[in-house]
């Protein structure tokens, strides 16, 4: 029952026109589409976390999920931006970075991964942190839910290790613990 489901929502976001060449594959939908507010084309996955034994798809709040994450306002989105780099450059304080620029200018959205209660957004920071990925868990309401830094070393042939930190504090001690390896 999976595949038709996964069909059906495949069909609803084709007609719904939010996606470029929308294709589902491994128990995604994914295409590229525009964040207007960021001025950025980004890979879109919509994850709609289905089981072997589902039977249905609440293939509406995904849609509403995709067109909130596409069609969030620039004050929003700002805010988010803001938030992400206020809350970085708290936590690495007098760290040093490759390049010293405000992380608001360097940030760079490039995937979404879209669930029907929440979106994950990853940017790329090639000048401050051009060997991390940084994923923000945003709710349904697009309110910061989770910040994750993510080291890229191990992305070649390796596993990759995630880190999640439950506050500023942790992430300060784990970008830390990684300075000193």
């Amino acid at each position: 029952m999976t595949s038709a489901l996964l069909d059906h929502l495949l069909a609803r976001i084709v007609d719904s026109g939010l996606l470029d060449e929308p294709v589902a594959e491994n128990g995604l939908v994914y295409g590229r589409a525009t964040i207007d507010a960021a001025g950025t084309v980004v890979t879109v996955n919509v994850d709609p976390e289905l089981e072997d034994d589902d039977d249905t798809l609440d293939d509406d709040a995904l849609l509403a999920a995709i067109t909130r994450i596409l069609s969030v306002s620039e004050t929003r989105w700002r805010a988010v931006i803001d938030e992400v780099a206020d809350d970085i450059d708290e936590a690495v304080d007098d760290e040093p970075v490759l390049e010293q620029i405000d992380l608001r200018d360097d940030l760079e959205a490039t995937s979404v991964v879209v669930f029907a209660d929440a979106v994950l957004v990853a940017f790329d920071a090639p000048k401050q942190f051009p060997n991390s990925r940084i994923l923000v868990q945003l709710d349904e309401d697009l309110e910061i839910a989770n910040i994750e830094v993510r080291d890229r070393d191990g992305a070649e042939g390796g596993s990759v290790e995630t880190v999640d930190f439950d506050s500023l504090d942790d992430l300060l001690d784990g970008i830390s613990r990684a300075d000193e390896r």
